[in-house]
């Protein structure tokens, strides 16, 4: 999975506890992990839920947090694997229809005969639309299924989100496997498998069940594991493929991803149910219509938008909204760049990627525990020293800039060595979405942190829709210019982070009882927001 699934360790206890779509006459939820007497209406996904169809559960919080360590391993894994042989199998493809080769699909072409500009364009283009769909298609059903979350049930949704993952994964390779009779444009109808859910339902479910049955006190320590076990998986793939794709060629490599998916959903299986049922539930609160559920969610949505017009959550927001170029440039969109630059076998691009993510987890467990530590100690001399309450506003303009450079450094970089160079200074930036959130997290009272966190993941995965395509667009302006101007979608990226940078400087933290600061937003539904 990509950095987005990392860095949500800011959720807060109390409100994941509430389901956000819930009523308003919502009774206070016991604090049992599990449901004593579930009685929902008998369908597939809630005897899946509760377990009653025969699929064995763990109930131990201990164990429920060791199966989610697998289950997201193996997830970032399966993402992580299919980049750089899904990357090659329709370079291949594109590379026989501009060819017009006779000898079939089955017989690939030389790799470097297919790094003309024509074919890395259209390449760009095909995998960037795939990106956007499937972040077009999250966005549009994330509602839906967090209503659905709230009613039937957490581990159902969360099944039905990884079915969907995976038959996208697999339409995918039925495409590439009869690229003979079907067109490779038709892998966008894989985003049509993200009805399902996608990564926003998915990794909304499972921080909801993590926060059921992990203490407040321990929450984002198991957070930020979470965070770093995304991180490994995402390390340990690009390097294993580029070793394995010399020898073994990119199928088995696809299929291993399959497989990593199937593993991921047979775990789901055995994890319980973890949705409290409201005290309050009677034969009459049960007979509320789903319809009636859903229009009275939407309309406390709508009253949660008025968070939005606290100054510093709108500039935050408009943050989120840029943050994914900085992010999916150091993805799939990496492995074609480095290969068409540098003149790579995409075989190779792995080796390069891991050196990202190496730098990326000695930055979150050892750079910046020792920078925190360092800069509000009162040891520290006053022109470095750093207020607690100000710290993460502050570290998030120096990741900021980290970024900016980082990044600026991809784009004019003349050779590989100082691409690698600016991977390495880029990577001081890539834990600033978890900073960033809390000081969202900061402008606004406990009972409405978990609306801001929906609010957040719809708009950074929205941001991606107009990510990807950029960033092809970039790449085959950047082509077609020639040169140096090769780099062009680094330097985009740059501006991005010039931007956001520039934005920070305009956001303030909230003071205890402050004038001059931002309070904490805390008000009853229905009445105005303060600053």
């Amino acid at each position: 999975m990509s950095e987005q699934t990392a860095g949500d360790d800011e959720i807060t206890a109390t409100t994941e506890r509430t389901p956000l779509m819930r009523s308003e006459d919502t009774s206070e939820i016991p604090e049992s992990f599990w449901k004593p007497d579930h009685s929902r209406s008998s369908t597939l996904a809630s005897s899946i839920a509760s377990g009653t169809i025969g699929v064995p559960t763990v109930h131990e919080p201990r164990a429920i947090i060791s199966l989610f360590f697998l289950i997201i391993f193996a997830a970032s894994a399966a993402d992580a694997f299919k980049q750089i042989p899904m990357t090659r199998i329709f370079e291949d493809i594109l590379c026989h229809q501009y060819y017009d080769k006779a000898s079939g699909p089955d017989v690939p072409i030389d790799e470097e005969l297919c790094k003309v500009n024509t074919i890395q364009s259209n390449l760009a283009y095909l995998l960037a639309l795939v990106e956007s769909l499937n972040s077009g298609v999250s966005c549009l059903v994330a509602l839906f299924w967090g209503i659905v979350a709230d009613r039937v049930g957490r581990k159902p949704v969360l099944v039905v989100c990884l079915i969907g993952m995976t038959l996208s994964l697999l339409w995918i390779m039925i495409v590439g496997w009869f690229s003979y009779a079907l067109s490779p444009q038709l892998i966008w109808i894989s985003s049509l498998a993200h009805l399902c859910g996608g990564a926003p339902v998915f990794l909304a479910c499972i921080y909801s069940i993590l926060s059921d049955v992990i203490p407040e006190w321990d929450r984002s320590l198991t957070f930020m594991r979470m965070h770093i076990t995304s991180i490994v998986g995402n390390l340990i793939s690009p390097a294993l493929a580029s070793a394995m794709m010399s020898s073994t060629g990119p199928w088995p490599l696809m299929l291993l991803a399959f497989i990593l998916w199937i593993i991921s959903l047979a775990l789901v299986t055995l994890i319980p149910e973890t949705l409290h049922p409201e005290l309050s539930d009677d034969v009459d609160s049960r007979s509320v219509s789903f319809r009636a559920r859903a229009v009275q969610g939407l309309l406390q949505l709508k009253d949660s938008l008025s968070i939005i017009r606290i100054r510093s959550v709108f500039l935050l927001l408009c943050i989120f909204s840029l943050s994914y170029p900085a992010i999916m440039c150091t993805l799939q969109f990496m492995v074609q760049f480095l290969s068409k630059r540098y003149h790579m076998r995409l075989a190779e691009t792995g080796y390069v990627q891991s050196i990202y993510g190496i730098a990326h987890v000695a930055v979150v467990l050892i750079l910046i525990p020792s920078i925190t530590n360092i800069i509000t100690k009162p040891s520290t001399p006053r022109w470095i020293r750093i207020n607690e309450d100000k710290r993460d506003l502050v570290l998030v303009r120096w990741f900021y800039a980290a970024s900016m450079t980082g990044s600026l450094i991809l784009g004019v970089s003349p050779s590989l060595s100082i691409f690698v160079v600016g991977l390495i200074v880029m990577s001081f930036g890539s834990i600033s979405s978890s900073f960033i959130k809390s000081i969202a997290a900061s402008h606004v009272g406990s009972e409405h942190r978990s609306r801001l966190f929906t609010i957040i993941a719809i708009v950074e995965v929205g941001s991606n829709i107009w990510t990807m395509p950029a960033l092809a667009g970039l790449f085959a302006l950047g082509m077609k210019l020639g040169g140096e101007w090769i780099g062009l979608p680094y330097l985009g990226v740059s501006l991005t982070c010039l931007v956001m940078l520039l934005l920070s400087l305009f956001v303030r933290v909230p003071a205890a009882s402050g004038n001059d600061e931002e309070s904490p937003l805390v008000y009853e539904t229905g009445t105005e927001p303060r600053e």
